[in-house]
């Protein structure tokens, strides 16, 4: 569970006001401190993720969000980074108090979540407070301090949420039954059972990885597709080999039988390209990790933008993660002098990482996207769409300098059923 990568998870983000007891509910749920805990408004700044496994889901990243009816000094920054947090999770929690009445805030967020098709888990905070007998009241609320009658009273919420659960959060009594409500949802937009190889190999299958080990490379290690293709390969209970890119045709010649494919880093598509036989398959990581996170169609259909670049047009780089440049780097100066190369000068070039990534993108020509490996397919789908509804053209590195070496219908002949389909 450790070693399942980050993106591959479920990620469940839990939201409410402040002090509705999110903090309090993860500590509770995960059996650890993980979120800071205290009475004062405001105490979670920046969403805390900690991964964790919920069964039947499995490895899950749960993130405990700023309250949003935050109104500290830095409350609207904070609001911000929970509205992004809605759109890269799969599942949602939110909390509330049976002291409390549900406000405007509440429901407007509740309203999000669901335009979002996130589904919606309501926890409700039972909370022991002392009766206004005088009043006969419970701050605000006539004799109803649990969650049952609580929702009766507020019938709007039902029609929101998809289950409800109640608990009184500094209690451990009810944590299983609290992970039992979150594990029988379906998240939105998880690989589930889809996999990077689907389709493409059997037992025995012999697959050639090429891994150009330069100056961009991480030290002592190789990148996270590379390690998920060669796991995928043993789990179908085929051969997975791996050599630099020089050594490729040693390697065939030295099987008995030809590899079934060949799976390259994109930055070794046209060396490789030269020097693998017609006869086999050939197709990158990058590409592969494509069709993986799901939309590898509008991928590949954003190809026919790259033919109309001309000087001054637009262009966003953008990278799912974060890491200190290279001299060589893939997105900063290798793709830039490839464009340079294939006759696209004086392009407006701009250029985002990690989770920043625009709102609007309409004023873009064309966007070229890193393979995405560190993202989740929910926000990998959310980017995609967000192009598309903004008529944007969308490319990934793969895909594009296939393109430029003019070997895209060679590198997407694995796929061409899917695509066409």
């Amino acid at each position: 569970m450790e070693q399942t990568p980050k993106a591959n998870r479920a990620h469940i983000g839990f939201f409410g006001r402040c002090n509705a007891g999110k903090s309090t509910l993860i500590n509770m749920l995960t059996d650890q401190p993980v979120s800071l805990v205290s009475e004062v408004a405001g105490t979670t700044t920046d969403p805390v993720s900690k991964s964790m496994e919920i069964l039947p889901l499995g490895p899950v990243v749960i993130t405990d969000t700023a309250g949003i009816d935050d109104t500290t000094e830095l409350g609207t920054l904070r609001i911000e980074k929970t509205e992004e947090v809605v759109k890269k999770i799969n599942l949602a929690v939110y909390v509330l108090r049976t002291d409390e009445e549900p406000t405007t805030d509440d429901i407007h967020w509740l309203g999000l979540l669901k335009q979002n098709n996130v589904p919606i888990a309501l926890f409700i905070n039972e909370i022991n407070a002392e009766i206004d007998k005088e009043n006969n009241k419970v701050n605000n609320i006539e004799n109803k301090t649990d969650a049952s009658t609580y929702v009766e009273t507020h019938k709007g919420l039902s029609e929101l949420v998809t289950v409800i659960g109640s608990a009184d959060f500094t209690s451990k009594a009810k944590r299983l039954e609290l992970l039992d409500l979150l594990g029988g949802l379906t998240p939105l937009d998880v690989e589930g059972d889809q996999t990077l190889l689907q389709g493409l190999v059997e037992e025995g299958d012999t697959i050639i990885l090429v891994c150009p080990i330069d100056s961009a490379a991480p030290k002592g290690r190789l990148i996270l597709p590379q390690v998920q293709t060669i796991r995928e390969i043993l789990d179908y209970k085929g051969l997975a080999l791996v050599c630099q890119t020089e050594e490729l045709p040693a390697m065939i010649n030295s099987l008995k039988y030809p590899p079934k494919m060949v799976i390259c880093d994109s930055q070794a598509f046209d060396r490789v390209d030269e020097l693998t036989p017609d006869t086999i398959s050939l197709t990158s990581f990058s590409i592969l990790m494509a069709r993986f996170k799901g939309k590898l169609q509008d991928l590949v259909a954003g190809v026919e933008a790259i033919k109309n670049l001309k000087p001054g047009s637009k262009v966003l780089i953008s990278e799912g993660c974060t890491h200190r440049r290279q001299c060589d780097d893939i997105g900063t100066v290798k793709i830039p002098n490839l464009l340079k190369k294939q006759g696209h000068t004086d392009l407006q070039l701009e250029f985002t990482s990690g989770g920043a990534f625009p709102k609007d993108v309409s004023q873009y020509d064309l966007i070229i996207h890193c393979g995405a490996c560190m993202l989740t397919r929910r926000e990998v789908l959310r980017r995609i769409e967000c192009a598309v509804v903004q008529g944007t053209p969308i490319v990934n590195y793969g895909v594009l300098i296939a393109a430029l070496h003019g070997i895209l219908e060679r590198a997407i002949s694995p796929f061409i059923d899917e695509i066409k389909g």
